[in-house]
């Protein structure tokens, strides 16, 4: 059998890189991975977009490479995935610098110093469609010197540099200025959460300071770990093979609990429904999160659940990790673990989602409205033997009587349900019940109790304690009191 070799066009795959579906956050998440594994402990993101060749610039101070290192990583698929990496690496297939950088930009100016001594590379798509050739330039002293924001790099370091940038915002967009501050602040937020671990110097692993601009982002911890309120279950631990995966459940707290921007805040980019479920972390480093992996549906009821999932970097082929770091799969050897989560979990965040709603079934207060069950299905009704039913009832002729259930029944069946439940599930403190009138609702007090003392013969104290026990009066029993016990 004949074998000839047959390279790749250079001009061709360099551009099909830039087509892997990295976004601005992915890309630049993609580099600080590489950071955190040079052990680096700040991290300097700096854009400049005030001319007409905007300049992104990540500059850390970890271990920095010497020249000859520094070409191997230059190297498109520099590292082998199949290899044994170390604990701490958040790398994987030795692409993610490359690939992420022309996502963004067709120049690539890579710095790094070791020990004070500096080297320099680049990579340009355009001179590559040129010469079809896979040449990169090694950059003198000189050119170095020119590279934007290097006076912030120190003796040991990296800084990377993104030039011919024609693919952070949309080129068709009138107010360009606008859309790179949208685009810087949606990075930030996509920081706060994927680092948040490093950045808060989670106990057992190193602190990373990241500051976009000179201004240090803060993290955002999306188990809300800090209020008390948030309940953390019992974690769970699979051994697979030399490593394990720890499970962690967490509820987040009823919206009684928190304060109304702290609640906002933690609901997420698409709120809480959106972001239940499942999040992945690689090394204490986000890949994925807001999904049940199709164990389970997402619910209101389950809104409140979030479950953090601890892999090693050894297990990316069984979780399927892609090149960008986004997305993940569980091994079949995993899902069945994670359904016994879900299934201990579910209560506990239904139990803290229905807090608000017991009352409704309390045996010991004559309610408004009652809860019913028939064939797996919870429905809502008027009580029929709610004493201001009655009381209505009693003074209706049979015909007017069977009228006025009738129009009980259809109020209740033509309650709102699904919009109730969508305003509720998008923003519960904006759902409110309106205010009872309570000199009204002293009236009403007083003809009902002037009834039970004619007909059934009781005093007023008893008609009162007896009143006590009926929705709405329940509520509002001190100033009834107070009322009826003026009147003479």
């Amino acid at each position: 059998m004949a074998k000839e070799r047959l390279d790749p066009n250079p001009s061709s795959l360099v551009h099909s890189f830039r087509s892997m579906g990295y976004t601005l956050e992915t890309a630049v998440a993609d580099l600080i991975d590489n950071s955190i594994t040079a052990n680096a402990s700040e991290i300097k993101i700096f854009f400049k977009a005030n001319n007409a060749s905007p300049v992104f610039v990540i500059i850390d101070n970890g271990n920095g490479m010497p020249a000859s290192e520094l070409k191997e990583a230059m190297r498109l698929g520099s590292t082998n995935p199949l290899e044994k990496r170390k604990g701490n690496d958040l790398g994987r297939f030795g692409l993610g610098m490359k690939t992420a950088s022309f996502s963004v930009c067709k120049r690539l100016v890579v710095v790094s110093a070791k020990d004070g001594e500096t080297s320099g590379a680049r990579w340009d798509l355009d001179e590559i469609a040129e010469s079809n050739r896979w040449d990169i330039d090694i950059l003198p002293q000189k050119e170095i010197e020119r590279v934007p924001f290097l006076e912030h790099l120190s003796d040991n370091g990296t800084a990377i540099v993104w030039e011919k940038i024609d693919r952070m915002i949309d080129a068709s967009v009138k107010d360009v200025q606008r859309e790179l501050e949208t685009a810087i602040s949606a990075l930030e937020k996509h920081l706060q959460l994927t680092f948040h671990r490093f950045i808060n110097g989670e106990r057992g692993g190193r602190k990373v300071a990241i500051f976009i601009n000179g201004h240090q982002i803060e993290s955002f911890d999306p188990f809300n770990t800090k209020n008390p309120a948030t309940q953390i279950l019992e974690e769970d631990e699979i051994p697979l093979g030399n490593s394990k995966i720890s499970i962690v459940p967490y509820i987040l707290p009823h919206h009684s609990k928190t304060k109304e921007d702290e609640y906002e805040r933690h609901a997420g980019e698409g709120g809480y429904l959106a972001n239940q479920g499942f999040y992945v972390y690689r090394n204490r480093r986000l890949i994925f999160h807001g999904s049940w992996f199709r164990l389970a549906t997402p619910e209101n009821l389950t809104k409140l659940a979030r479950v953090r999932i601890d892999i090693p970097n050894d297990m990316d082929a069984d979780w399927n990790i892609d090149v960008k770091k986004s997305t993940a799969t569980p091994p079949a050897v995993i899902r069945e673990r994670l359904k016994n989560t879900i299934e201990k979990i579910v209560g506990k965040s239904a139990k803290t989602y229905k807090a608000r709603g017991r009352r409704i079934r309390d045996s010991k207060i004559i309610q408004m409205w009652e809860q019913q069950a028939a064939q797996g299905k919870v429905f809502y009704k008027i009580n029929p033997e709610h004493p201001l039913v009655l009381r209505i009832r009693e003074h209706l002729k049979s015909t007017e009587e069977a009228e006025f259930v009738a129009l009980l029944d259809l109020i209740a069946k033509c309650f709102p349900t699904d919009l109730l439940f969508s305003d509720y599930g998008a923003k519960p403190n904006d759902v409110i019940q309106n205010e009872i009138n309570k000199d009204a609702l002293v009236d009403v007090a007083e003809m009902i109790i002037s009834g039970w003392m004619n007909s059934n013969r009781i005093s007023k104290d008893d008609a009162l304690k007896k009143l006590s026990s009926i929705d709405p009066f329940n509520k509002y029993m001190d100033y009834i009191n107070s009322r009826l016990g003026a009147k003479k």
